[in-house]
């Protein structure tokens, strides 16, 4: 079912999400879309838990960075030309824990980034 965004945004909602028995989002077309939530019929497995735990983590030291932090992560993105946003390159780097592309990153763009985690990824 799709409603138009008009309408929702003339009560001054920004509805996504999961609301009783129904998901929402606003799709790439720029429309409200709802269909009834499903729930999985089989449980996460412990890898699948771990998986979802380790990128839970990487997301929470993000938002722990200070915005200078932040913001030099987002110069070396800007700076080495990356199509990607500073937070993806964290992610990525912070749950591969790929130090080399770190050195690259910093040896070219001349901007030292940290990984200012005390544990490294397990596998």
């Amino acid at each position: 079912m799709q409603i138009k965004p008009d309408l929702v945004s003339l009560f001054g909602l920004n509805i996504q999400g999961d609301f009783g028995g129904m998901t929402a989002y606003k799709s790439a077309r720029n429309r409200f879309t709802w269909f009834a939530s499903t729930t999985p019929k089989v449980a996460a497995s412990i890898i699948q838990q771990q998986q979802r735990q380790r990128w839970t983590q990487a997301a929470a030291l993000w938002s722990a960075m200070t915005p200078n932090d932040r913001n030099k992560w987002a110069a070396a993105t800007a700076a080495a030309h990356l199509c990607i946003s500073a937070y993806n390159l964290w992610m990525h780097c912070v749950t591969t824990w790929d130090l080399d592309l770190l050195a690259t990153i910093s040896r070219k763009t001349g901007i030292t980034l940290n990984l200012r985690t005390s544990n490294a990824p397990s596998d």
